[in-house]
């Protein structure tokens, strides 16, 4: 079983609530578009419905945090998976240079991504500290623990087509992430990964300049499957939740064609 029933029951309800927030009303809303007239004068009639739809698609990406959530502490276990945490990261000054000068390098592309070459640079940093250290405010998006093996892994999900700016700050955060783990679990065993919840290149591997310029593919990221399996800690957890919003739509059919419907202009 990738998701066990009460997980399935959680995020059938985070579904649940997207879906009915879009459909509910749902003629009342006809006259609300996208703003683009390009796409208003071309469809015209279809606009109010390919809007909503947007909408909805929109929505669901913001659930996914929460679902990535339920499924973490289904398999990881209460009080090791934290999620949207703010924390005051109070670490050495040389280690922020070198976070600095790895993004630095990347940015003006003098260098490529190479995960393990640069956690291995963060933690030789963190292991001959300055005396002066720096203060700053950060917020993870997905902590788990492994307390068998006593490993820290930390997540920043992203759709797969972020814009640059995300990107670069994501990889901050991140070389941030596995200073900051160190100095709390006085451990090297750390990982912290850009994880793309779902791979808009299906069947074909995904690729994303903007996103390989920062992540090396064999190291720094994690893309669908790799990603919810691992939050799973089973194989089959992709295929299972695929299979749970395939399931609502199938059920729900009707009832979300009868809205989304009412949307069209007929005349």
């Amino acid at each position: 079983m990738g998701l066990s029933k009460e997980a399935k029951k959680k995020i059938n309800a985070l579904i649940k609530v997207v879906v009915e927030n879009h459909i509910s009303g749902a003629p009342n809303r006809s006259k609300a578009n996208s703003g683009n007239p390009f796409v208003i004068a071309l469809l015209k009639d279809f606009e109010p419905l390919v809007h909503r739809i947007h909408g909805l698609k929109t929505s669901l990406g913001n659930v996914m945090e929460k679902i990535a959530q339920i499924i973490a502490l289904d398999a990881w276990g209460e009080g090791n998976v934290q999620r949207k945490t703010r924390e005051i990261v109070n670490i050495p000054v040389n280690v922020f240079r070198e976070i600095d000068s790895i993004i630095n390098n990347l940015s003006n592309a003098r260098t490529l991504s190479d995960y393990e070459k640069e956690k291995k640079i963060i933690l030789s940093a963190c292991k001959n500290p300055s005396k002066e250290t720096e203060q700053h405010t950060f917020e993870f998006d997905l902590i788990v623990t492994d307390t068998e093996e006593k490993h820290t892994y930390i997540f920043e999900m992203k759709s797969p087509d972020p814009n640059t700016t995300e990107v670069s700050g994501a990889k901050k955060r991140l070389l941030v992430a596995i200073a900051w783990a160190f100095f709390k679990t006085k451990s090297e065993k750390i990982d912290a990964h850009f994880a793309i919840y779902y791979n808009n290149k299906y069947p074909k591997v995904y690729k994303n300049p903007k996103v390989h310029y920062y992540f090396n593919p064999k190291g720094g990221t994690l893309v669908q499957e790799e990603f919810w399996n691992f939050l799973g800690k089973n194989k089959e957890t992709f295929n299972s939740l695929i299979e749970l919003f395939e399931s609502y739509g199938k059920m729900n059919k009707k009832k979300i064609w009868d809205a989304f419907s009412k949307l069209i202009k007929k005349n």
